[in-house]
């Protein structure tokens, strides 16, 4: 009615109303009126987000093998996040823009980058059986990383399921162990 406008925010989404530049009572699990036609709402999820990961890289020895897992991360700084990515909504409670979608994304991106580094260090029989040391070396990567620091963002976990070569590479190692076997 002529503009007048409630919202009500989970716990887990932070606030950052704007009016005339300013920001207004900013925080988590806010609720209150506002003026629809002079003010931007700015809403940010701190809950913690699992984004599932499969890539594709090479070892050392030049065999492809694949990395799946999974990243667990949240929103540390609200501030710096809206600072950099557009978290505004629109009338309909939904994000002006896709920055939103993007930040997992970003996360992903430099997981990968990270793994990367690692995997291409490794030849593939050390690669399949160094999960635990990928994982170790890409955390402490994030940890430093001046990428997610400048985001805001930390990363909670990071786990790797599995490491598997393709198929014929895999049915190439299982001959030569059923060789050695036999013998």
């Amino acid at each position: 009615m002529f503009g007048i406008r409630f919202i009500k925010a989970p716990p887990t989404t932070y606030l950052l109303p704007f009016r005339n530049g300013r920001v207004g009572r900013e925080g988590t699990g806010l609720s209150f009126f506002y003026y629809a036609p002079t003010a931007s709402l700015v809403a940010i999820p701190v809950g913690s987000g699992d984004e599932p990961f499969i890539f594709e890289e090479t070892t050392a020895d030049h065999q492809t093998i694949t990395l799946q897992g999974q990243v667990t991360y949240r929103v540390a700084d609200p501030k710096k996040l809206a600072a950099l990515m557009n978290f505004t909504l629109a009338p309909n409670g939904r994000y002006l823009s896709e920055d939103p979608e993007k930040l997992p994304q970003r996360v992903i991106n430099l997981v990968h980058v990270l793994a990367r580094g690692e995997l291409e260090r490794l030849p593939l029989r050390e690669a399949m059986r160094a999960a635990q040391t990928i994982v170790d070396n890409v955390r402490k990567g994030l940890a430093g990383s001046p990428e997610i620091s400048a985001l805001g963002v930390e990363v909670i976990g990071l786990s790797i399921l599995a490491i598997k070569p393709t198929p014929d590479t895999a049915r190439a190692l299982e001959a030569e162990t059923r060789e050695q076997l036999l013998l």
